[in-house]
């Protein structure tokens, strides 16, 4: 976890962009009959902080925080700042939020937003303070978010979590590359010679990328109760049977020498393993918050 800013997390890859604090002094200007005005000290003005953030649907739901920011802000209440660190930055009213969508896709959904977040310090009443947010025993206060079935094991946890969402986007690719290899091997059926060429380099890419999803079962067992963590692994694992049993058929046609119709139910299968993969999104964009936890745990 990268920092919190009341009930809104921020991820490591999802982290701020900038930050901008502002410290300032008041004084009082008189005028005199002659001479330059002169000033007097009537202490410090309230701090402000200026941050922004870049989010997009492969680092985590862009409009996840978006939506918590505009809830704090209308809600007006004073929120903490902490640091994934556990730094406690103190207590903030949010006074704008200001967003920038940046991609939207074909149903007008947001892919990608930048935000600016102003901060203005709050203090409160003197005499009744607020409670220093969740720091105990010199834990990390934001370790407490984390489900209670990976507390304990949050570095191997982060790893896990690291790989898998690299492997799901390293399949996504390869995919796409598969296809576009089948795609162009289909108009060669005329040129044998490039057609089973390009075939060759399909099953080359298929073979690694199975390599890659048969390990994510295993790798899948750290993932415990996070959110995602079942459908990213259920969809994954239709992937990888359907980009199986398309490396048999492909093979098998392969090892033929001739054309026929096994290239087209390669195609087939392919097609179904992105829809699969496509499936998996949701559960890679909340797996991925996870990789802001820091990997020695502090």
């Amino acid at each position: 976890m990268y920092a919190t800013l009341g009930d809104v997390n921020f991820e490591f890859l999802n982290s701020f962009s900038d930050f901008e604090e502002t410290h300032s002094a008041v004084f009082a200007k008189h005028d005199v009959l002659a001479g330059r005005p002169r000033l007097q000290a009537m202490g410090n003005d309230l701090t402000t902080v200026r941050f922004g953030v870049g989010l997009h649907w492969k680092l985590g739901n862009p409009d996840t925080a978006y939506k918590g920011l505009i809830q704090a802000k209308e809600a007006q209440q004073a929120v903490s700042l902490v640091f994934g660190s556990g730094r406690f930055v103190g207590w903030w009213v949010i006074e704008r939020v200001t967003c920038r969508t940046l991609k939207q896709d074909g149903n007008g959904r947001t892919a990608a937003r930048e935000l600016d977040v102003e901060l203005t310090e709050f203090v409160g009443d003197p005499n009744n303070p607020l409670d220093t947010p969740g720091i105990l025993s010199g834990q990390n206060p934001l370790l407490s978010l984390l489900p209670e079935s990976v507390q304990g094991a949050i570095s191997k946890v982060a790893d896990a979590v690291e790989t898998g969402v690299r492997i799901y986007n390293q399949v996504e690719q390869g995919i796409n590359d598969v296809q576009n290899l089948i795609s162009q091997a289909q108009a060669l059926k005329n040129d044998p010679l490039a057609m089973f060429g390009l075939v060759g380099d399909a099953l080359s890419l298929s073979g690694s990328m199975l390599g890659s999803l048969n390990a994510l079962p295993e790798i899948g067992q750290w993932f415990g109760n996070l959110s995602g963590a079942v459908d990213f692994l259920s969809y994954a694992a239709q992937a990888a049977s359907d980009v199986r049993n398309a490396v048999g058929i492909i093979q098998s046609g392969f090892d033929s020498g001739s054309w026929g119709d096994w290239l087209a139910a390669g195609a087939s299968l392919f097609d179904s393993a992105g829809g699969s993969i496509a499936n998996a999104a949701a559960g890679a964009e909340s797996l991925t918050a996870w990789l802001a936890v820091r990997k020695d745990g502090a």
